[in-house]
């Protein structure tokens, strides 16, 4: 039997591309790919360091592999490895892999095991490599890269378009975990769409650290525009899904090709933060409050029907209540559909740790509840917009059950009966919308 390998990850999409990426160079090195929950001879955790629940969340999964399998190889790598390898060999990993070294997982286990070095697998694409920040992570040279549909693959696939972030706000450890930004070569994205495409997948989701950075570390100011406009050539690629792009790289151009494209989906998730610009200031963010309302303003005016998405902080350092009101009320305004809400995470060695002002945790929890009401109460009212309208839904779940579910290319889940002849999965159904709820859209098959 061939040895089973189980792949868990945590926390951002880029940590979900990866882990499907290491689950297929495994899978082409003649491993059988299992789920997480079972029990397997290595467990791969690709951690996640954002914020403390992400350190402690990835420690359980670490321990978890340990229980399942206390001979198993439990090999952690990604963020929270890179930043604190040895809490992860405290909770029980055997095997340390650093971002640095993450293209080169399969065949690192390989040499752990004492088998020689995988002849297919994980494909390493080289990358112009920016010279190195003193103190600082080196920037991503190597990307894990997908060649088709991967083990328990996806109806939508995620692909890899830059690593890395320069943006230096003082809350995010990322940037020293992750390194600089770092671009793939456009025509190595190209050639992995259309492999995706052929293997299967009708949808791609782009992703990356800072998606919206795309080929500035070449000069090249509006690269991410054109490489959006280059994968709408690709044959057989139905829908572009783009990643959170922050509100500075959000252009005109970027827009323009969106509402004028029909395989990018009316989907935009840019980050907030906060309302107040006092607060982004001491956050480091680029971006003032007027100017990401223009952002968004722009974008609604642009692509009607569009999900625009939003992440804020609760409890910054300094935030008082006069300045959370500000964001409250600039989020209640706008046309924005669902909101991505945390409380402020004290992140040791990033400049925030060292501002004065620190929001208690019950008053930082109080308006964490406020902001997801009010995002909950935005995303039901966006779901009602859309009732008696007819969409077109990707089929994720066919329905066993006789209950399938989808995906609109504006970001509404929708589920409907299927009646005597259910759809496949991976195929495109028309549903007219009947109820709404906060989470999700009730309709008929057309």
């Amino acid at each position: 039997m061939p040895p089973r390998v189980a792949v868990h990850h945590l926390g951002c999409k880029l940590n979900q591309y990866e882990a499907e990426a290491l689950k297929a160079g495994f899978g082409g090195s003649g491993w059988r790919v299992v789920p997480f929950a079972e029990e397997a001879d290595v467990y791969v955790v690709n951690t996640c360091t954002v914020t403390g629940s992400g350190d402690a969340d990835s420690r359980r999964a670490v321990r978890r592999a340990r229980r399942s399998n206390p001979e198993a190889l439990v090999v952690a790598t990604g963020c929270y490895a890179q930043r604190r390898p040895e809490e992860l060999r405290g909770a029980g990993a055997g095997l340390v892999v650093p971002n640095t070294d993450k293209a080169g997982l399969v065949d690192r286990v390989r040499a752990h095991l004492g088998a020689p070095p995988a002849s297919a697998g994980v494909r390493q694409v080289e990358a112009p490599a920016p010279g190195p920040t003193p103190g600082r992570r080196p920037p991503t040279t190597r990307f894990l890269q997908i060649d088709g549909a991967v083990a328990e693959g996806r109806t939508r696939g995620t692909l890899q378009i830059q690593d890395g972030c320069d943006e230096h706000c003082t809350f995010c450890i990322i940037p020293t975990v992750r390194g600089p930004g770092a671009s793939r070569p456009p025509a190595e994205v190209l050639a992995q769409a259309r492999r995706m495409v052929e293997a299967g997948y009708r949808e791609l989701a782009l992703t990356g650290v800072h998606t919206g950075s795309y080929g500035r570390d070449r000069a090249e100011s509006d690269d991410f525009a054109d490489l959006v406009r280059q994968l709408a050539g690709v044959e057989g690629l139905e829908r572009i899904r783009l990643n959170s792009i922050e509100p500075g790289y959000v252009s005109d151009r970027l827009i323009d090709i969106a509402a004028d494209t029909e395989s990018v989906c009316r989907h935009f998730h840019v980050p907030l933060q906060s309302g107040d610009d006092r607060v982004l200031r001491r956050m480091g963010r680029r971006c003032t409050a007027a100017r990401y309302a223009e952002r968004i303003t722009r974008i609604a005016d642009r692509l009607p029907g569009c999900a625009i998405g939003a992440d804020v902080m609760a409890g910054f350092p300094g935030e008082g209540e006069e300045h959370f009101a500000s964001t409250r009320r600039l989020l209640e305004r706008l046309p924005i559909t669902y909101l991505h809400v945390f409380p402020y995470s004290e992140r040791q060695d990033t400049p925030a740790q060292r501002l004065g002002g620190h929001c208690s945790g019950p008053e930082k929890s109080r308006r964490v509840r406020d902001l997801i009401a009010l995002g909950e109460a935005k995303r039901l009212d966006f779901h009602r917009r859309h009732l008696g309208r007819r969409v077109r839904v990707l089929v994720e779940d066919a329905g066993g059950d006789g209950l399938a579910s989808g995906l609109t290319d504006n970001y509404i889940r929708v589920r409907f009966e299927t009646g005597g002849a259910p759809p496949r999965a991976n195929s495109f159904v028309d549903v007219t919308l009947t109820h709404a709820r906060e989470s999700e859209a009730f309709g008929e098959l057309v």
